[in-house]
């Protein structure tokens, strides 16, 4: 499978996005037709740092914004295909529910602090119109760095990651971590780019045979390169893989009304999967083991639920387990006049799971009273049919 990975080891922001996308070959003539639709101008020029070379993009503007609104309008009017507008108008609502939520306003008068220009509206463009034209089924990225800090902005001297940076890594669970030096690495734009468009974020590089590096420059002065790797190539088993933690603990005094209640709790606070095992105790006591799959950052969080609620002493953590898991995507189905979500599971291509949403199918049954099972019957059977006309 094509897929593209982001190695922001020293950060990410839009025009290092753009830069490193140009430089894996991305079509330079459709990039700066969307950057020249937002009412910028593109330079792209080479620089080396420490012997490597990289492409450093600058965008020209002597225009300016400030609302959603009036940027909805300019990437409404620009040259993008909906495919790559669609991208571009997620990351905007990204940035702008960011700016909200820090500053306290509602998302109209969010003011964006990197946009006192175009600039960034044009990386944006530029960066969605080159991920459209490289054509890959995947997008992955290393945690970013975000450096350390203080950081001047429109809005004054602000920690690093910024405010509006961190908003969007917390909403979006993505993993970061701090350094290698002490300056801005990712920015806003970065994030939201990231945010918008990677499927899977990793800790370490994942298998791939590698057809083309791209570096994209970052402008700062930062006494090591200022560098974004990107790197085209193949992920060999077409499955993606993650970092879990499972957490457990053993119990011998929960009820199961207790235990049936604490499975929903956890799944609601963010747990992959939960799952109880009956089993017997020391001096031959009957209990359970529930086991808890959950991501590496809500691990801790989870754990004291399960100690709280169960009223047991510790949990046994098993951390970094390798998860591998075929490739998901969510389609809708008409029944009976209702649409009903559909998970299709796939690998390399091949489908091997169609399973719709028994929540919908059940409450579509309860409101036309027929069996729930004739619901799901026929939205498997539509589902089906849509995931066999759209196998890459």
């Amino acid at each position: 499978m094509r897929a593209l990975l982001f190695d922001p080891y020293c950060g990410a922001s839009g025009d290092m996005i753009l830069g490193a996308l140009i430089d894996l070959g991305a079509d330079l003539e459709y990039v700066r037709s969307a950057v020249e639709s937002v009412g910028c101008r593109l330079e792209v020029n080479e620089r080396r740092f420490d012997h490597i070379r990289a492409i450093r993009v600058k965008v020209i503007s002597d225009k300016s914004f400030r609302s959603l609104g009036g940027a909805i309008d300019i990437l409404k009017a620009s040259a993008l295909t909906s495919r790559a507008l669609e991208r571009a108008l997620r990351i905007l609502d990204i940035m702008a529910s960011a700016e909200s939520k820090v500053h306290g306003v509602d998302r109209e008068n969010a003011r964006f602090h990197e946009m006192g220009s175009l600039d960034a509206l044009a990386d944006i463009a530029g960066s969605c119109a080159a991920m459209e034209s490289l054509d890959v089924k995947r997008i992955l990225s290393i945690a970013p760095s975000v450096g350390g800090g203080i950081t001047d902005t429109s809005h004054g001297m602000l920690p690093v990651p910024a405010p509006a940076t961190l908003e969007i890594l917390r909403s979006h669970r993505i993993p970061w971590r701090g350094g290698p030096v002490a300056h801005e690495l990712l920015t806003p734009t970065g994030a939201a780019i990231l945010a918008a468009s990677v499927d899977t974020f990793l800790d370490h590089h994942p298998e791939i045979v590698t057809e083309r590096v791209g570096y994209g420059a970052g402008s700062r002065e930062i006494g090591m390169p200022n560098l974004l790797r990107a790197i085209l190539g193949e992920i060999p088993h077409h499955m993606q893989h993650d970092r879990v933690v499972q957490i457990e603990t053993n119990v011998d005094d929960v009820t199961g009304e207790i235990l049936g209640s604490l499975i929903d709790m956890l799944m609601k606070e963010g747990a992959l999967d939960v799952t109880v095992v009956p089993a017997v105790m020391k001096k031959g006591r009957s209990g359970s083991v529930i086991s808890i799959i959950s991501r590496e950052n809500d691990a801790r969080k989870l754990s004291a639920v399960l100690m709280r609620e169960t009223g047991s002493l510790g949990v046994r953590v098993f951390p970094a387990l390798h998860r591998l898991i075929a490739e998901r995507r969510i389609e809708s189905v008409e029944v009976m006049g209702r649409s009903v979500p559909v998970k299709i599971g796939s690998i390399g291509g091949e489908i091997i799971s169609v399973k719709p949403e028994h929540d919908v199918c059940r409450r579509i049954a309860e409101e036309l009273n027929i069996p729930v099972k004739d619901i799901i019957r026929i939205a498997s059977e539509k589902g089906w049919r849509i995931a066999g006309r759209k196998i890459d």
